[in-house]
C-alpha cells in the first residue's frame, strides 16, 4: 500500500511511463494474439504520442508511485485512454486496491466514473479474391494504432443494423485485407452486445467517462 496522491507526469517519467505500456501489451497480447500484437517498433511510437500528451494543458496526465493515467477530452467529457498499475505487482494486485482506485478517483473528480463505449473484436480471414462489396455507411476501414500489427486495416463499425448487415461489412472488409473486426458499443445497447456474443465477437475495451 501507498500513501502517495497522484501528482502531473513531466517528461521525464516518459521511459518510465513507455516501458509500464510495454509490459502491459505483451501481458495482453495472449487473449487477442492478432488485435493486440504488438508492431515492432511499438515503444518508440508510444512515446512520441505521449510525450505530446505530457503537459498539454487539454489532457490529464497523472501518475503515483506505481501507475499512471491519462484523461482525454471528448464530447465535454473526460475519456480515460490510458491506464496502467505496474504489472510486475498484479499477480497478487498488490497497488490496485490503492493506486488504482486513488488515480481513477482522481479522473472522476468526485463525480461518477463510467463506461461511456466498449469495444468489441473478431478476427477476419482475408479475402483478397473475393469481389470487394460496400462497406456500409458505418463501417470505415482504418489503420490500426500504430502499436500494434494485426497484419493488415481494422473494420471499424459505428452502427450494426442486424447480424446479416454486420456479415456483409465483415466480408467487404475482408476483401479489402481487413484482418480484424472492431464494434463500438454503447454500454446501454444491450441488444447489440447479444448480437456480437452470438456473432463470435469479445468485448476487449471498456472506455470510462466522466464529466470534465
Amino acid at each position: 500500500m501507498t500513501d502517495v496522491e497522484p501528482y502531473p507526469l513531466t517528461l521525464d517519467d516518459l521511459d518510465w511511463v513507455t516501458g509500464l505500456a510495454a509490459a502491459r501489451r505483451a501481458r495482453l497480447a495472449p487473449f487477442a494474439p492478432r488485435f493486440w500484437n504488438p508492431s515492432p517498433d511499438a515503444r518508440a511510437v508510444h512515446a512520441e504520442f505521449l510525450g505530446r500528451l505530457i503537459g498539454s494543458p487539454d489532457v490529464m496526465a497523472v501518475r503515483s508511485e506505481h501507475g499512471f493515467l491519462f484523461g482525454l477530452p471528448r464530447r465535454g467529457q473526460l475519456l480515460v485512454d490510458d491506464m496502467v498499475i505496474d504489472d510486475m505487482v498484479l499477480t497478487d494486485d498488490a497497488y490496485w486496491p490503492d493506486e488504482g482506485t486513488t488515480l481513477l478517483q482522481f479522473a472522476a473528480r468526485a463525480a461518477d466514473l463510467s463506461v461511456g463505449e466498449s469495444w468489441w473484436h473478431r478476427d477476419l480471414d482475408r479475402q483478397p479474391s473475393a469481389p470487394a462489396a460496400e462497406l456500409g455507411e458505418e463501417c470505415r476501414l482504418v489503420p490500426a494504432p500504430p502499436v500494434y500489427d494485426p497484419g493488415g486495416p481494422v473494420l471499424l463499425v459505428s452502427a450494426v443494423a442486424d447480424a446479416g448487415a454486420l456479415t456483409r461489412a465483415e466480408q467487404a472488409a475482408a476483401a479489402r485485407g481487413a484482418t480484424v473486426s472492431v464494434v463500438s458499443q454503447d454500454p446501454a445497447d444491450d441488444a447489440l452486445a447479444a448480437l456480437l456474443t452470438k456473432a463470435s465477437y469479445r468485448r476487449t475495451t471498456d472506455y470510462f467517462t466522466t464529466p470534465a
